[in-house]
């Protein structure tokens, strides 16, 4: 009798095992759940934090912490967010070299089989971009001009560490494609850098020969467009009218001279909607294509508060050219304006917050980025509001 039951007791025995493992098992998977979000909560509260220090001015203890939170962290995401907060503090404290170092890092670690590597280096490269501008506006802030002879010798050894930073980014540019020539993000990238380097030039001869590398990149990013257009039937103006253009940062449009004017649409080979006026030469060109969790440089959305993305012009999928106003025409005035937006969880310009710029292209370059339409942001799976901005050249 007792050798009957046996194996009947055993199997209780193990079912009662298994039960009690199947429960420990729930159990740890929900305390690493609840680790997890923890974690998560607590490295956002991280970031908030240096990005706090860094807005008063405690560049040393933001850059230790940032630096601190990078190593700590084995989320890609957040490690990503946190380069580009690292570079936004190493080129305000104007540390070039850890600027430069965390730019090849990034670079290193793109290949094309991790597309996501790909997109964060594009979005590092393009705050190295932005941040190398703000900069700049501080000597235009002082009263400063860069090429001026009266410069202190310190502010022209800055200026020159600039220049070989941008010059980075565009030997990085190259490389990438000469890996594909068709690639359009490494061209609008080129395009992007090399106009900025020309804001630096030393020489009339160092800034014709940027300018001609500003003109070959735009010629790459338009032929593809052109072609397009072909195929579609849509008529399009000789590329000779390139180098009278307003660009928005990593993206060229030409001005209408009629601020109605509609924009068209056509398709990319990479599916990137590429928007030009209606009759012009269609030059609009892809820009950097982060995914909609482009790291921010602002607050998450846990806390309520919009995500500041900086640069909106890798988000865009329309994209509209200004109008050059008639007087500023007939002034020969030139420059560039930021416009500042808030933008929905669909995409959608909400409002212009501000711009900034020669006054009578301002009001062109407002009007022409309300019709604007970007990729929904999606933060823990839900899009969100943002705020960001487009940067308008206008040139004669």
């Amino acid at each position: 009798m007792e050798r009957s039951n046996y194996p009947a007791a055993i199997q209780s025995k193990f079912n009662k095992l298994f039960l009690c493992g199947a429960l420990i098992l729930a159990a740890s998977h929900f305390v690493v759940a609840q680790n997890q979000t923890a974690t998560v909560d607590d490295m956002q509260r991280r970031l908030a934090r240096a990005r706090s220090l860094a807005a008063i001015g405690n560049l040393d203890a933001a850059a230790r912490d940032l630096e601190t939170l990078r190593t700590a962290s084995t989320d890609n995401a957040v490690r990503d967010v946190v380069r580009v907060v690292l570079m936004s503090v190493y080129l305000e404290q104007t540390d070039y070299a850890r600027a430069g170092t965390l730019l090849d890092e990034a670079f290193k670690m793109r290949n094309a089989q991790n597309e996501n590597a790909t997109r964060a280096f594009f979005a590092l490269a393009g705050q190295t971009l932005n941040s190398v501008r703000q900069h700049l506006e501080r000597y235009r802030l002082y009263g400063l001009d860069i090429t001026g002879s009266d410069l202190a010798a310190e502010a022209r050894t800055d200026v020159d560490q600039m220049r070989s930073l941008l010059e980075r980014v565009v030997e990085q540019a190259r490389s990438i494609r000469s890996e594909n020539p068709r690639n359009m993000d490494a061209s609008a990238l080129l395009e992007d850098a090399a106009g900025v380097r020309t804001t630096l030039a030393r020489s009339d001869a160092d800034r014709a020969l940027w300018q001609r590398e500003v003109a070959d990149a735009r010629q790459r990013l338009a032929a593809p467009d052109a072609r397009l257009s072909s195929r579609a039937g849509t008529s399009s103006s000789s590329r000779a009218n390139a180098s009278n253009t307003a660009s928005a940062n990593t993206q060229s449009a030409t001005p209408t001279s009629n601020s109605s004017s509609t924009p068209t649409t056509t398709q990319s080979n990479s599916n990137q909607a590429v928007n030009t006026p209606a009759n012009e030469s269609s030059s609009t060109a892809a820009a950097p294509n982060p995914s909609a969790q482009t790291p921010s440089t602002n607050a998450t959305g846990v806390s309520g508060q919009l995500l500041n993305v900086g640069s909106l012009v890798e988000k865009a999928t329309q994209r509209v050219a200004p109008s050059y106003p008639q007087l500023a025409r007939e002034r020969n005035l030139k420059g560039v304006v930021t416009v500042y937006l808030v933008v929905d969880e669909r995409g959608a310009v909400e409002t212009v917050q501000r711009a900034s710029g020669p006054d009578l292209l301002r009001r062109a370059a407002e009007d022409a980025a309300r019709r604007w339409r970007f990729r929904p942001t999606i933060v823990d799976g839900r899009p969100v509001r943002v705020t960001g901005f487009i940067s308008f050249n206008f040139t004669l």
